[in-house]
């Protein structure tokens, strides 16, 4: 309604002060109204992307895929689909399920309820720029597998987790799909990478701070 009161309003000066709508383009038209043209329609609006089938995921600026990369999701389907926004932003977020029980220079991997015996305390598994998209779902740094590996979060290597981070904000809107349209053309180029299949950390560096600095 407010746009169709300024049109007329337009209209109106247009006719009181003798002005030729001839001389009007219609991108002048558009602007006149703080319009953007078709090719910049929706500019500057971050959205996310996951294909559980191809692994991956795409940030999208508008239409513009500004970040691809591949990914690894849950096992067993454990990844929720659906749609979904950013719920929070943690750059040193540490997992409240999965970690590592310690004492005295001690280190079991297990899950919280694992508790040893006295003494132990529980360190959580590192979650560097974690991204939680549903309550106890995060997007973060973790080994890419070429094949879903997780316990249900999404993982992505160290540079893009970190762009990642910068570029979503609370309330981006994320879409996660067995299948998404950027796979037939963005999605075929990615390259699988190859960290997996370096060596686990060892505990020792796990549980400490230095978990968060790659560099």
């Amino acid at each position: 309604m407010k746009k169709i009161l300024q049109i007329l309003l337009f209209l109106s000066s247009c006719l009181h002060f003798n002005i030729s709508l001839k001389a009007i383009s219609f991108d002048d038209f558009l602007d006149f109204f703080e319009k953007d043209n078709k090719n910049n329609y929706n500019k500057g609006v971050i959205s996310v992307k996951v294909s559980l089938n191809n692994q991956a995921l795409y940030v999208l600026e508008g239409n513009k895929v500004i970040l691809a990369s591949h990914v690894c999701t849950g096992k067993r389907d454990s990844t929720p689909t659906g749609y979904f926004k950013v719920l929070d932003k943690q750059m040193h977020k540490r997992s409240s399920s999965y970690g590592f029980w310690v004492k005295e220079g001690k280190y079991i991997p297990s899950d919280v309820s694992g508790c040893p015996g006295p003494g132990w305390r529980y360190v959580g598994y590192p979650m560097p720029y974690a991204v939680e998209f549903s309550p106890g779902y995060y997007i973060h740094q973790g080994y890419v597998w070429p094949v879903p590996r997780s316990h249900g979060c999404i993982r992505l290597e160290w540079k893009e987790a970190e762009r990642f981070y910068k570029l979503v904000d609370r309330g981006t809107p994320i879409s996660i799909k067995k299948t998404q349209p950027e796979d037939k053309k963005v999605g075929k180029r990615l390259k699988q990478p190859k960290s997996y299949k370096k060596p686990d950390p060892s505990p020792f560096l796990l549980v400490s701070e230095r978990a968060f600095n790659p560099y």
